[in-house]
């Protein structure tokens, strides 16, 4: 009996000293995951035109081509809602648990976020450069800092 049990708590030293590495890894593997847009840039940067990306995407939202300089921003707009900033899906399988478990079915619905893909070319039309970055939306006047002596 005592063989055994001796021979089992290195086995849980093991065990309890892998569980942090394994969940580090799984946090690093979800962090690695991006949208298809940022993976299509990233690999595309000195190889993708902008007759490329103009049949991928569309025409663009907003051209910027000054006279004076080399080169040509791109600007495209998307709405993305949580899920599809999520490609892991991990999101979606903690709704699925929760209604499997007994949760509500009608939940907050997901969030959407605005973003811009802002694009620079060079003179030849091919991709430098790219970023994407949160919409810029204008916040209404607060009512209630305005003075009320009109």
């Amino acid at each position: 009996m005592t063989e055994s049990s001796g021979s089992a708590m290195p086995h849980r030293l093991i065990v309890s000293q892998l569980n942090p590495w394994v969940v580090l890894m799984l946090c690093l593997a979800l962090a690695a995951c991006s949208h298809w847009r940022d993976s299509y840039f990233d690999d595309g940067v000195g190889v993708l035109t902008q007759s490329d990306i103009k049949g991928k995407l569309g025409k663009p939202h907003i051209v910027k081509d000054p006279l004076l300089s080399d080169t040509t921003t791109w600007t495209y707009r998307f709405a993305m809602s949580e899920s599809e900033l999520d490609p892991s899906g991990v999101k979606a399988l903690g709704k699925q648990a929760g209604s499997l478990m007994g949760g509500a079915q009608g939940g907050p619905r997901e969030k959407v976020y605005c973003f811009m893909y802002v694009l620079t070319f060079d003179k030849e039309g091919i991709l430098r450069h790219w970023e994407r970055e949160l919409c810029q939306i204008p916040q209404p006047p607060d009512p209630f800092q305005r003075g009320l002596s009109g």
